[in-house]
C-alpha cells in the first residue's frame, strides 16, 4: 500500500512539475510577442519572426562553446592523461577527436595526447 501512494506521489508530483515549466514558457513567449509588437512588427511577419528568434535566443541558456575553446579544454584533458593506459592515444579515428594546429596533434575528451 505504501509503495502505491509513493507511485501516485510521484506521478502527480512529476505531472505538476511539467505544467509549472510549460506555463513559464508560455508566459514568456507571450512577453516575447508584446516585446517584438511594441517594436513595431506586425505578428505573421518575417521581421516579426525574426524578432522572436532573437529574444529567444538571448534568454535560452547557456550558448555552446567555440571551437578554439573546446579544443583549448580538449588539450588541456589530453595532456593531463599523459601515460594513463586507461585513455587510448588521440587519432582521428576517435569520434569526437580534433586536430589541435598549434601541436599538430589530435586531442579529445576521452583520449590521451601522443607522446612526443
Amino acid at each position: 500500500m505504501r509503495a502505491l501512494s509513493f507511485m501516485l506521489f510521484l506521478v502527480l508530483a512529476g505531472s505538476l512539475a511539467g505544467c509549472a515549466t510549460s506555463d513559464g514558457n508560455a508566459d514568456q513567449s507571450s512577453n516575447n510577442k508584446a516585446q517584438c509588437a511594441g517594436f513595431g512588427f506586425e505578428e505573421g511577419t518575417d521581421s516579426f519572426a525574426n524578432c522572436m528568434m532573437r529574444l529567444s535566443l538571448r534568454q535560452g541558456g547557456p550558448q555552446p562553446v567555440d571551437r578554439d575553446t573546446l579544443i583549448d579544454q580538449y588539450r588541456s584533458r589530453s595532456m593531463a592523461r599523459r601515460g594513463d593506459d586507461r585513455y587510448p592515444i588521440c587519432s582521428a579515428s576517435n569520434m569526437d577527436a580534433e586536430l589541435d594546429i598549434s601541436t599538430g596533434k589530435w586531442v579529445g575528451p576521452d583520449c590521451q595526447m601522443a607522446p612526443d
